[in-house]
């Protein structure tokens, strides 16, 4: 952890379960063409946004337990059984699965940019303004 704070924290785990998506995306697209596969899909977003509402909403819990449940978090990998079957029993839809790695890999970089804007306002108050 790059620092001791809930947001970081929040961050930190977002980052970590975005890049498992990404390659989750990509082992979907890489079976594209193998029998019986089904698209495999990765759940964080909704975890983390009650973890956060969870912990704005406990007053009675201490800053180390905060970002304990944060901490604690682990994304939910479960099989994609909404889409229609192909024949082979394949469901990956090679189309939506270049978009969503497309929106994952963006939603990273924006991850890694404010992680990288923490640091730079760590450095400038350690370096006192300069």
């Amino acid at each position: 952890m790059f620092t001791q704070s809930v947001s970081s924290a929040a961050l930190e785990k977002a980052m970590s379960a975005t890049w498992q998506k990404a390659e989750l995306i990509t082992h979907n697209i890489a079976n594209e063409d193998t029998p019986g596969y089904k698209a495999k899909r990765l759940e964080f977003e909704s975890l983390l946004g009650a973890a956060m509402e969870s912990n704005m909403r406990a007053t009675a819990f201490d800053k180390t337990s905060r970002i304990s449940r944060i901490n604690n978090l682990q994304p939910v990998v479960y099989s994609d059984d909404s889409h229609e079957v192909r024949i082979d029993g394949n469901n990956v839809d090679i189309d939506s699965e270049q978009m969503e790695l497309a929106r994952t890999q963006i939603q990273y970089q924006a991850l890694r940019d404010r992680v990288s804007g923490h640091y730079s306002l760590l450095k400038y108050a350690i370096s006192g303004g300069r």
